[in-house]
């Protein structure tokens, strides 16, 4: 009865759907078929070797961000059973791949390669590392700033304040808060604009999907401070994702204002306390001491009451 109930509603949905939508969902299902007819194949697959040459290191090389991210994609697409493999049995969050070897991973993003070690495993090998990140690691779970207005009516979405900075440049941001995602995205042309990131001929650009749409980007090691209200400074060294062509991206779908997506990692390092005020629609990062202090002074402020009342 309940799937019944379902496809009823889906063709009432359908019914009342303008051509753009229906284009969507086709797209989206043509998507879908493609994807379970490729891990169709990768059950089947056998193969335990990689395919795929490194290219030889050449500094004078120029290869576009769009470039790097298209010769990714057909490498994945050419090893994603090896690749689902390896992520598998290590455990990683990353690879780096040299004529089919694994010869670096890691378990989390945080000790993702910096261009300067990329650049020594270039110099070392006369080759272009390959770089890939396990998709699971990138997921978004959908679901003082003034928080951001989104798309729907009657909405907001929470925003943290952090400054973003690298030895060449820093950039302070209202970031969209996201519980639901691991790490942090922020728009790639804005970080290359404050000089916090450029784009290194070494480096490789990697592809994922969020909310069923392709995005391209660069992982890059930045330092993420925030500013607790006491006016104590955290900050820590962590791997962000830079999304090209942010103002297309699934980012901005639900905020077209955003520009950068802050995921829980950052504070589960720095162990901030956030207090989410819906009433004002404000954020306010605060220290486990601060915390105490307040909970101590509303325990000692009802003491007081009570023998108030009791003395009447």
């Amino acid at each position: 009865m309940a799937s019944e109930l379902m496809i009823e509603t889906i063709k009432a949905e359908l019914e009342a759907a303008d051509a753009a939508t229906l284009r969507s969902i086709w797209q989206n299902l043509r998507q879908a078929r493609q994807e379970l007819a490729m891990l169709s194949e990768i059950a089947n697959d056998k193969s335990s070797e990689f395919i795929g040459e490194n290219p030889l290191f050449d500094l004078n090389r120029k290869i576009s961000f769009k470039e790097r991210a298209s010769q990714k994609k057909q490498l994945k697409i050419q090893n994603r059973g090896w690749l689902l493999q390896k992520f598998k049995t290590l455990p990683a969050a990353w690879l780096m791949v040299v004529d089919g070897e694994i010869i670096a991973s890691g378990k989390t993003l945080s000790d993702y390669p910096k261009p300067e070690q990329i650049s020594a495993v270039c110099h070392r090998t006369g080759k272009l590392p390959f770089l890939f990140i396990n998709e699971e690691v990138l997921a978004v779970e959908e679901s003082s700033s003034v928080w951001q207005t989104t798309s729907e009516p009657h909405d907001d979405y929470p925003t943290v304040p952090v400054k973003l900075r690298s030895d060449s440049g820093e950039a302070a941001v209202i970031g969209d808060l996201d519980t639901g995602a691991i790490p942090t995205f922020v728009n790639y042309d804005f970080l290359v604009q404050q000089n916090v990131i450029q784009f290194e001929a070494y480096e490789d650009a990697e592809l994922s999907r969020h909310l069923n749409q392709a995005y391209e980007y660069l992982p890059r090691s930045v330092v993420i401070e925030i500013t607790l209200a006491s006016g104590e400074v955290r900050s820590q060294e962590t791997t962000i994702a830079c999304v090209a062509d942010w103002h297309d991206s699934p980012f901005v779908r639900i905020n077209n204002h955003r520009i950068a997506l802050v995921g829980r990692e950052v504070f589960l390092k720095l162990k901030p306390s956030l207090l989410l005020n819906f009433e004002n629609r404000q954020t306010e990062i605060l220290s486990s001491a601060m915390i105490n202090q307040a909970n101590q002074n509303s325990s000692k402020k009802k003491k007081r009451a009570q023998r108030t009342r009791k003395t009447r």
